[in-house]
């Protein structure tokens, strides 16, 4: 009899993209037994995707799109395993990610925060976007400077707290951990690494940022209504950072690689700065301000 399986992992797919099947595969090579759950929205057949992959998981296909924190309920709904782990379609999980997950859940910890690796260390465009994205996620960051995201939960603090906020077009994860009291936030744990899919041209990198910086605009207006936001230099003070970052949570040739990068990564947070600034006073683009 197969071991029950501790940690689901809960795959998050928008109008079922090919890169989905990579996702899904890169769960179903951990070492461990694992419930996965497909949740597609916004089109696309991904039952049909994957089994054209050889890939047979439980699939919830939702037609109308679906922002984040409404997908990750979807999935936890339709799961039962103690611990809920996510994967977004455009990332990868890397070796042990599930293990060492459940490893740390197993020690008492409530939620755990994950790194992140780049998908092309030796592309400067790729290069820049990892930074501008995941500066504070990188793997040789200590506990004091990393940024706690891509986050498993004991299933029971959704109990507890309450689940996603499901019309947030981002910022949904940040919001349910604000509700956690301190002894149950996020701890770092630097061995789980997620390959994050990087932007491989200039002209997508730039386009990338200006829309993840117009939702985080967004974002602010809705969490701070009435405080002043200055979103542009909010983002823009991140090139002050990213040199000592880089320095300590990379190292070797991806070191090398990512300090050759840095005048696209000053380009890169212009064009992410200036889309929270739009963002910020005409919503995300996808009609939404909450």
């Amino acid at each position: 009899m197969a071991d029950r399986p501790e940690l689901a992992v809960v795959v998050i797919g928008f109008r079922a993209p090919a890169e989905l099947v990579a996702a899904v595969r890169s769960v179903l090579d951990q070492d461990i037994p694992l419930e996965i759950v497909v949740v597609n929205s916004g089109g696309g057949n991904a039952k049909a995707l994957l089994a054209d992959g050889g890939i047979d998981v439980k699939v919830i296909d939702v037609e109308d799109r679906l922002f984040a924190g409404a997908a990750r309920n979807r999935g936890i709904a339709a799961t039962q395993a103690p611990f809920v782990a996510f994967l977004a379609n455009d990332c990868l999980a890397c070796p042990q990610w599930a293990e060492v997950r459940v490893l740390r859940h197993r020690g008492g910890a409530a939620a755990v925060a994950s790194a992140i690796v780049n998908s092309h260390p030796r592309n400067l465009v790729a290069c820049a976007a990892h930074l501008v994205t995941s500066m504070r996620r990188l793997p040789g960051l200590s506990a004091e400077k990393a940024l706690r995201y891509g986050v498993s939960f004991d299933r029971t603090l959704f109990d507890r707290y309450g689940p996603f906020d499901e019309r947030m077009t981002s910022g949904e994860d940040t919001e349910f951990m604000a509700r956690l009291p301190e002894a149950l936030k996020p701890v770092w744990e630097p061995r789980v690494l997620t390959v994050h899919r990087n932007e491989t041209s200039l002209s997508g990198l730039l386009a990338d940022q200006y829309r993840r910086g117009r939702r985080y605009g967004a974002y602010l207006t809705s969490i701070e209504a009435g405080k002043p936001l200055h979103p542009f230099r909010k983002v823009f003070r991140d090139r002050r950072s990213v040199g000592k970052l880089i320095g300590e949570g990379l190292s070797g040739k991806d070191r090398t690689f990512a300090r050759l990068s840095l005048p696209i990564v000053w380009l890169a947070l212009f064009a992410k700065s200036l889309g929270a600034s739009v963002g910020a006073r005409y919503g995300d683009g996808a009609g939404c301000r909450r």
